[in-house]
């Protein structure tokens, strides 16, 4: 397995990658257009942190690929471009952003080709009195049939932030399975009621929904948990 590693020292924004492919990218206070082309057959896992980056990624997926990519995003404005450009390949990518300010983040899927597949979650803490939107296209082309597309987009405001979701689904073949949900509000208090019922403090459990929330669908190793734990255990602190 291949090992790749990105931080704000990136030499080439044109990047291929023709072998199963690991990649860590750290990114902080950066604003660069990023490609990445994934050949045909790649098995590729992405492990991202960005910290108030303006950053557009693109990701070129061709046939038979298998790409998991698990992104946390802090105070970023990034749009993220995701093309399905052949067969029997399949994405799941999960963001997870942490809000302070007032930003965007814009996401679009693509799919170019027929057979492919994609789940996309996306999911905010906004902080403070702060606007945070997401804008998430979906599009299936007409002759991109066997597609299944599903979108799952959420935000949590902690206080009375102003947050938006725009989720739009453009769809032009009938041969295809897709969904996608919106929900703005915050954390469900008989969830939290029941745990402090159960001998925590409320602190103790804000903690835990946040984690929940923010990295409980994503497949993680030990390191990359702990990693995105500690970053989260800092929100409100």
């Amino acid at each position: 397995m291949n090992k790749l590693i990105l931080d704000n020292n990136i030499e080439t924004t044109d990047i291929f990658i023709d072998t199963d492919t690991d990649m860590v990218a750290d990114f902080n206070e950066l604003e660069k257009d990023v490609t990445i082309h994934i050949a045909k057959g790649v098995c590729f896992k992405g492990f991202v942190k960005t910290n108030k980056t303006k950053n557009q990624v693109n990701y070129l997926i061709d046939e038979d690929c298998d790409v998991v990519i698990n992104k946390l995003s802090i105070d970023c404005s990034d749009t993220v471009t995701i093309e399905m450009n052949n067969i029997n390949s399949k994405i799941k990518y999960s963001t997870s952003v942490i809000n302070y300010l007032d930003n965007n983040y814009t996401q679009k899927v693509l799919h170019n080709s027929s057979n492919t597949k994609s789940v996309i979650v996306n999911h905010c803490i906004n902080v403070e009195d702060n606007e945070f939107k997401f804008i998430v296209d979906g599009i299936i082309k007409r002759d991109s049939s066997d597609v299944n597309f599903k979108q799952d987009n959420k935000i949590i405001n902690l206080k009375d932030g102003k947050s938006n979701i725009l989720p739009n689904l453009i769809v032009d073949n009938s041969e295809i399975e897709a969904s996608h949900s919106a929900y703005i509000g915050t954390f469900d208090e008989e969830d939290k009621f029941y745990m402090m019922s159960r001998g925590l403090t409320s602190e103790e459990c804000d903690d835990l929904l946040i984690k929940a929330f923010l990295i409980g669908s994503m497949k993680l190793e030990d390191n990359e948990r702990e990693i995105f734990s500690g970053i989260i255990e800092k929100i409100n602190k």
